[in-house]
């Protein structure tokens, strides 16, 4: 409605030979001076400009062959540590698993006991023989009591007496059926006395019945030594992250650890905090490289103006968190080649940096007023007329013509909005506008509202004071319905009419406009003034829809429900003692409909012409959910609240 009218009233054209606006039938002299360039000059210029920058590609494109070369020949090399890595790590962790597997079958098919400690042992003795790495075992029965803990390969072992297990180790070992994995798994790491160990973990079972379960477990620092054999090639450094978060294992981790960060939690060293700063660095790496062979990660490290690239692998099955292992090197040492592809590749890169900067400074500043618009336009269509940024002018002649253009669009838009209900407007375009809006019959909240004796209020005011007090008490009125999501379908003298339901649909319409009429009656009993004021509201069928002349059109309601509400409020009359700032019934439609939200009680019934029987009338209170109604109710109501008056609802 608003959009239509708008445009019907301001049709914009541009008469290029003349350079004028036509705002209807009347010729605007547009502000266009002198050094303002077209458009399409101005792209030609900017295509030819990058066109010879992009001469500057052709160096880039050799130097970055030249820089894959080298890439390749550190990824090369890398992965090839990397294979080593990976071959020793995993004959260094798997006997651990194949131990676990080796004793859940042994007990699944009977051929050991757990209640003979002796046989235990010494089959454990024998499988922990060719397995160095492990750094113990435990298995404790169903009871959570340890059967055998073997510290070390030397045979030496704890008996099942409490005071010989530490009583955390004890509490760390024994676990619930629930607790234990059914199959052998790795588990987080933990500490224990200091030390840390990569757990292995898994439940015994014989004759399908949990009998125990079995741990065993791996000496983190052992890791360390593993990936300083690793360590070596081409300066190369090898390490295991543990998750993206944790240091597992470094060449140096003995040295470094004073100086790194601690988790008391997993006892790991944070990899941010690590004292080796090039490894350290490594979450903020640059990835945007040649991708490396097979399920390889390649990746560059910036520390002290040096890069440092990286090679890695996940590896899964090791607990929770993958494990990351890997390795890393100064590309500088790979020798003086390198060093003079680097200057090169500076060349190249400053070349495209030149073009990339000002091809982007120049589309930014092509696109700055032409996004501004579009975004002004999306406000608009919005009718979001408060907030919109546009640009003053352009030196390119057509958007400069654009944006006047607009100017004067947003300038004719906010004059009309003075005089529509902007919120009906916003919803009525959210449905898909004007032409979406067809009248229909419709079950609908309906609320008057009125000042009590306005006209004698009125006889020594100016026209002016009249004029600002209504506004002033409008403002109030409108924000409440409002922000129940009500409609101001009008104001007629000092009364103002509203309506829920339409047109967007509201299961608690009544409720919504029994919250908008105790928010007024708070704003009333809040503010300065002596006026008093009258409410009602009431429910039931009414048309809704566009209904007017062409030229003229509202949205409005129209009814035998309008004709019943407005007597509801003529009987705000009956019941005014002359001492609460504000009045509100409602019909006994509304106090079946909103059920016990509210507290009510009856102010008697009157005949309604065309009706049988008579409207029951009930004075709304409060709402039930907080004791005393709305923040500050009118003090009669307070007063009646805190009596324990009759209350319905």
């Amino acid at each position: 409605m608003l959009c239509h009218a708008f445009a019907q009233a301001h049709r914009t054209t541009y008469i290029e030979d003349r350079q004028d606006i036509y705002v209807g039938r009347t010729r605007v002299k547009a502000n266009r001076g002198a050094g303002r360039i077209s458009l399409t000059v101005l792209l030609s210029t900017a295509i030819a400009t990058l066109i010879l920058l992009s001469v500057g590609t052709v160096l880039f494109i050799t130097a970055g062959a030249n820089f894959r070369n080298t890439l390749e020949l550190l990824q090369g090399s890398g992965k090839l540590t990397m294979g080593n890595l990976e071959i020793r790590l995993r004959d260094y962790v798997d006997p651990a698993e194949e131990l676990a597997e080796f004793v859940v079958r042994l007990v699944e098919e009977g051929q050991i006991d757990l209640a003979d400690k002796k046989q235990l042992r010494d089959t454990l003795l024998g499988s922990l023989g060719p397995s160095p790495q492990v750094s113990g075992v435990a298995i404790w029965d169903h009871e959570r009591n340890p059967v055998v803990v073997l510290e070390d390969i030397d045979g030496s072992i704890h008996s099942t007496r409490s005071g010989t297990i530490p009583t955390d180790v004890r509490n760390q070992l024994a676990l619930t059926e629930s607790e234990v994995p059914k199959k052998p798994t790795w588990t987080q790491p933990a500490a224990i006395e200091g030390i840390t160990y990569i757990n292995m973990r898994t439940a015994l079972y014989k004759n399908e019945k949990y009998v125990g379960a079995f741990a065993t477990g791996i000496d983190v620092e052992n890791l360390s030594t593993l990936v300083n054999e690793a360590s070596g090639a081409l300066g190369m450094t090898a390490f295991i992250l543990y998750g993206d978060k944790h240091v597992l294992a470094h060449p140096r981790m003995e040295q470094l650890a004073e100086r790194s960060t601690l988790d008391k939690e997993l006892n790991l060293l944070f990899l941010r905090g690590f004292a080796d700063r090039v490894l350290s660095a490594f979450p903020s790496r640059n990835t945007d490289l040649p991708p490396a062979p097979g399920d390889f990660e390649n990746s560059i490290v910036e520390y002290n103006d040096q890069g440092y690239l990286f090679l890695t692998k996940k590896i899964t099955g090791y607990g929770p968190e993958p494990w990351r292992i890997g390795v890393y090197a100064n590309v500088q040492a790979v020798g003086d080649q390198f060093i003079r592809l680097l200057g090169s590749t500076a060349v190249a890169f400053l070349v495209l940096i030149v073009a990339v900067i000002l091809g982007i400074l120049l589309a930014r500043y092509l696109a700055r007023p032409i996004v501004q618009l579009s975004k002004a336009e999306a406000q608009v269509g919005d009718l979001d007329l408060e907030n919109i940024e546009i640009p003053k002018t352009s030196f390119i002649r057509e958007i400069n013509d654009q944006i006047h253009a607009f100017h004067r669009m947003i300038d004719g838009l906010r004059t009309f909005e003075t005089y529509v209900p902007k919120a009906l407007v916003r919803r009525i375009i959210s449905q898909g506008g004007s032409d979406a809006v067809t009248s229909a019959e419709s079950n609908l909240a309906l609320m008057f509202t009125d000042i009590i004796g306005f006209t004698k209020m009125s006889e020594n005011m100016a026209p002016g004071e009249v004029a600002q007090l209504l506004n002033d008490h409008f403002a109030i009125v409108n924000e409440c319905i409002e922000a129940q999501g009500g409609t101001i379908d009008k104001y007629i003298g000092d009364a103002a009419m509203a309506f829920w339901g339409a047109p967007d649909a509201q299961d608690d319409m009544a409720a919504r406009a029994c919250r908008a009429a105790l928010a007024i009656m708070a704003k009333m009993q809040s503010s300065e003034g002596d006026i008093r004021m009258k409410i009602s509201i009431h429910s039931g069928p009414l048309i809704v829809g566009n209904i007017g002349a062409p030229g003229r059109i509202n949205y409005t309601v129209v009814g035998d429900t309008v004709n019943t509400c407005s007597r509801i409020e003529d009987v705000c009359d009956n019941v005014d003692d002359g001492k609460a700032r504000t009045i509100i019934l409602v019909s006994d439609q509304i106090v079946a409909e909103v059920g016990t939200e509210f507290a009510f009680e009856p102010a008697g019934s009157f005949m309604v012409k065309g009706k049988s029987e008579p409207v029951e009338v009930f004075r709304l209170l409060g709402e039930k959910s907080s004791p005393e109604g709305v923040d500050d109710p009118d003090p009669v109501v307070k007063e009646k609240l805190k009596t324990g008056g009759l209350k319905f609802g």
